[in-house]
């Protein structure tokens, strides 16, 4: 088990391994029929649909690929984690998967737009856009449901979805666990933490240094969550009718086996959406006016250059 010190950690993994600008959000407010029905930790495979799910890979020159999550928000928009988008190398590179066919398609990114409030040290704001320059509906990707107050829902429903394509939990040779990479994208049930048990969990994990906040969401049970490499991708509840709605970006857990395999004793936090809603029309709509890389107040545009790769950051 941990120490009373406790690390935490960006779920972020290293593998070897006509333009239309017009603001596409898809909200569940609006009429949506889902086209899909749906191992991260304690999950199964997930061989079809999910396809506004994609994979962010991150190229450096020593060939070593960084690896996150990241979804479909928009004809070419994607929604991931600020840690991630910091990460971006001159080659970074978004997988998708047509519905007809699972076939993936591999678009590179060409804008990133972090949240200037992103603070790496506790990881507030922790939420980026990418833009890419093909029309992912071409292809049939429908976007991500989205909400404006997810207030109601998550009264509502007391259990998300995690989706990813980061370590899952496998076996040592003496039967023990340890994590191991993941080849097909994988999901889970996870039941969602309630505001104040986390923010009174972390502030015991951490001697009072982690804060959670109301821009934040945490969920997690034993043998259920997300892993290293998940970083990005989607927090999300689905109604009785069949439609998911995307709620939270994974952003950070608990270092260490422990806080992988219990994240009900270790919750992992996740950034919650909805209360970026008025920044991401911010960011998309001014795109849309000019193909300049000019930044609002609330936005940071990063170029595709090198930057710092960020995995940990020591709590204490």
């Amino acid at each position: 088990m941990f120490s009373n010190y406790h690390f935490y950690h960006f779920l972020t993994l290293f593998l070897a391994f006509k333009i239309d600008y017009s603001i596409g959000l898809n909200f569940c407010e609006q009429s949506y029929r889902p086209f899909f029905s749906f191992r991260i930790i304690g999950g199964s495979d997930v061989d079809t649909g999910v396809n506004w799910m994609s994979k962010l890979i991150s190229y450096g020159d020593d060939h070593q690929g960084i690896l996150c999550g990241a979804t479909v928000i928009d004809n070419y928009w994607l929604l991931t984690a600020a840690h991630c988008a910091l990460q971006l190398q001159k080659r970074s590179f978004i997988y998708v998967r047509k519905p007809s066919n699972n076939k993936e398609y591999t678009f590179p990114v060409r804008e990133a737009y972090v949240h200037s409030g992103y603070n790496n040290q506790t990881a507030d704001n922790d939420i980026a856009l990418l833009k890419i320059s093909s029309d992912l509906s071409t292809l049939g990707i429908k976007p991500v449901c989205l909400v404006n107050d997810d207030s109601q829902i998550r009264k509502e429903y007391k259990n998300g979805v995690v989706i990813g394509y980061g370590l899952t939990l496998g076996e040592d040779t003496s039967g023990g666990p340890k994590l191991v990479n993941s080849q097909t994208l994988q999901s889970t049930s996870v039941p969602i933490i309630p505001d104040a048990e986390c923010v009174k969990t972390w502030r015991f994990l951490s001697l009072l240094s982690v804060k959670i906040t109301n821009s934040q969401i945490c969920a997690g049970s034993f043998l259920h969550g997300t892993a290293p490499g998940d970083s990005g991708g989607p927090l999300l509840i689905r109604k009785t009718d069949g439609e998911y709605v995307q709620i939270g970006i994974t952003s950070y857990g608990a270092d260490g086996l422990d806080g992988v395999v219990d994240q009900g004793k270790f919750p992992g936090v996740y950034t919650r959406v909805s209360k970026y809603v008025p920044w991401i029309e911010t960011v998309i709509g001014k795109s849309s006016k000019t193909r300049s890389s000019t930044s609002s107040s609330s936005t940071s545009h990063f170029p595709l250059f090198p930057i710092f790769c960020l995995l940990l950051a020591l709590l204490r």
